[in-house]
């Protein structure tokens, strides 16, 4: 390798680790913990306080628990006993994160059709038909916008990392460590 090569490396190349630290996927995943355990109380508490929409409470009760047991299923590692199992592991494990993946999909498109659906509701009158307490909906509500609002900048971040990594014509410059 001659002395300007070494210079460059290729963008993705030099992306190697996970580029969050340990203690922020830690962070990350009490954080999501915490707001399902919240979407399993509150959906739980008000299940009959939403004659608007009768759904909402049970799309957070079921949107908490899909979400903390899809946090247990991440952490649990069995690796196969031997290599031949590698490759079937590997498939099935796929075909489970894909299937999981849809079903959180259309359930989150759903919960987003019965909120948004009925805003805004009649939070004082509890006898009329279009009542919802105003926590139970306030909570989808903002737990559903905030999720926007987190893809949004996730989305403008990953816009911006691409625009650097063409800018940067898909190399980085490395200064030599003196050793």
């Amino acid at each position: 390798m001659d002395a300007e090569s070494s210079l460059y490396t290729p963008l993705l190349r030099t992306i190697e680790e996970s580029p969050t630290s340990p203690m922020a996927s830690a962070s990350m995943k009490i954080l999501t913990s915490l707001l399902a355990v919240a979407s399993i109380t509150i959906g739980t508490v008000y299940l009959d306080s939403c004659p608007k929409q009768y759904l909402i409470p049970i799309y957070l009760i079921v949107s908490g628990s899909f979400t903390l047991f899809f946090m247990m299923i991440s952490l649990i590692s069995c690796p196969p006993n031997d290599e031949s199992n590698i490759l079937a592991f590997h498939r099935i494990g796929r075909v489970w994160r894909s299937l999981l993946s849809l079903f959180s999909f259309i359930w989150f498109i759903t919960g987003n059709v019965w909120i948004y659906s009925i805003y805004e509701p009649e939070y004082i009158d509890k006898t009329s038909p279009n009542y919802c307490d105003k926590t139970l909906y306030f909570f989808a509500f903002w737990a559903t916008t905030v999720t926007y609002i987190l893809l949004g900048i996730a989305l403008f971040l990953g816009f911006c990392g691409l625009l650097s990594a063409c800018a940067l014509g898909g190399t980085l410059r490395i200064k030599k460590q003196s050793s």
